[in-house]
């Protein structure tokens, strides 16, 4: 019953959304997101955020939000974008597809530029809508849902889920000697996308999965989910969880004496609210997370200064390194455009960030070059921005681990020819 009002309310919300885009004239490439923004005016570019800034995603949201403002800051302090400065818009999608819908009407009234956001849980909210508004959207969810995107207006900057799982299949595989795991997974959609491609590259390079736990998050209990998973004496255990599910969920399994084995996850594993909802004394010893690494120092560095500026820290945040370069990418299409129309900049995304080119790893570089008539190749604060044709990126990880301070630390690198060869070799 539930998810029936979730449905209706869904359809009667993107069902309005059409009638304003229809009122407005949206659709056409004179719109008012591309004509607000012409070559001509000398007034802002509007950054629309749309992100998960409350529910149990709200951390996610503060990475990216972090992220986008640095990059924000590089291009204004580097002369903005064809004589603009850029600014800012954000609306909360509370990590709700649903709620993304609601978000992203009251974005457009406010004109943007370009769209950085949504996540992975409220992306399919409003995923045909900037095709249908040509509005370019830059996100960084890993949901596989999107692997064999057709959309040309989206385009991600980070890593697919599925690449992710191949590189935790490889830890436990090559970093644990783990062969013989369990899962145990919260039941919402996002999370149960990556049961499949995790066991296709644990299963397909050796690994053998003993139980599979769906769990629902938030309940006071998972004591019989837990004995069930640790039944037959798994080396380790993949898991993705919120930080109020995870600190019952491993309040059970030290309750049970099973906190003895390996806790392994994805980016969410870099975030201190789960590392303290787990404790930072077990965390420490027991759970690992993924991140993507600083591939390029002169890249890294840009944004480090950036952020700093930003945010008067030297210590950024999780994945906010893939949405600064999103910011960084989206102004240097613009550049090499010679245009700040959407419909127009969309087609130079590829060509400012893949090869060949020459290589950049800061705007005010790919600037210079672009002024200069020469082809330029982004090599991002995150790694390798190259698209391939489905709008994704592929990179290596760092296996990351949050000692009993709350300070992360690299364990292992992983290449991204070894994650490449995991990925491609699943069964």
């Amino acid at each position: 019953m539930k998810g029936i009002k979730k449905w209706v309310k869904a359809t009667a919300a993107l069902a309005s959304l059409s009638m304003v885009a229809a009122a407005c004239g949206s659709g056409s490439p004179s719109s008012s997101s591309s004509s607000a923004t012409t070559a001509a005016s000398t007034g802002p570019l509007t950054v629309g955020e749309l992100l998960p800034m409350s529910g149990a995603e709200a951390f996610v949201g503060q990475w990216f939000d972090h992220g986008i403002k640095a990059g924000v800051y590089e291009i204004n302090h580097h002369g903005g974008v064809l004589g603009h400065q850029l600014t800012t818009a954000l609306q909360d999608t509370a990590g709700d597809p649903v709620d993304a819908v609601t978000a992203w009407k009251s974005l457009q009234l406010q004109h943007p530029n370009f769209v950085t956001g949504p996540s992975s849980l409220s992306i399919m909210g409003v995923i045909n809508q900037f095709q249908q508004q040509k509005v370019v959207d830059l996100m960084e969810g890993g949901t596989t849902q999107l692997d064999h995107m057709t959309q040309s207006y989206i385009y991600r900057v980070f890593p697919s889920d599925s690449v992710l799982l191949a590189a935790e299949a490889y830890y436990a595989l090559k970093g644990l000697n783990c062969t013989k795991a369990s899962l145990i997974y919260t039941s919402d959609a996002n999370a149960q996308a990556e049961v499949p491609p995790l066991t296709a590259a644990f299963t397909g390079n050796g690994g053998k999965i003993l139980d599979n736990e769906q769990i629902q998050a938030g309940q006071s209990s998972y004591l019989s989910e837990v004995s069930r998973a640790f039944a037959n004496n798994p080396q380790c255990v993949f898991f993705h969880a919120d930080p109020q599910t995870a600190a019952t969920l491993f309040a059970n399994v030290k309750q049970l004496g099973h906190l003895n084995v390996h806790f392994i996850t994805g980016d969410t594993g870099t975030s201190i609210q789960l590392a303290q909802a787990v404790g930072l004394a077990d965390a420490s010893k027991w759970m690992t997370g993924m991140a993507a690494p600083a591939a390029y120092a002169p890249a890294y560095n840009e944004f480090l200064a950036a952020y700093k500026g930003q945010w008067n820290s030297s210590k950024p945040l999780p994945a906010s390194p893939a949405m600064y370069d999103a910011v960084v990418m989206a102004a240097l299409a613009m550049t090499a455009a010679h245009s700040t129309n959407p419909h127009v900049w969309v087609k130079y995304i590829t060509k400012i960030s893949n090869p060949p080119g020459t290589p950049v790893y800061t705007y005010a570089q790919g600037v210079a070059l672009l002024k200069q008539g020469k082809k330029i190749n982004y090599q991002g604060a995150s790694g390798p921005e190259n698209f391939n044709q489905y709008h994704n990126v592929f990179s290596g990880f760092d296996v990351q681990q949050f000692n009993t301070a709350g300070v992360l630390h690299t364990v292992q690198s992983i290449t991204s020819s070894q994650v490449a060869a995991m990925y491609n070799s699943k069964g």
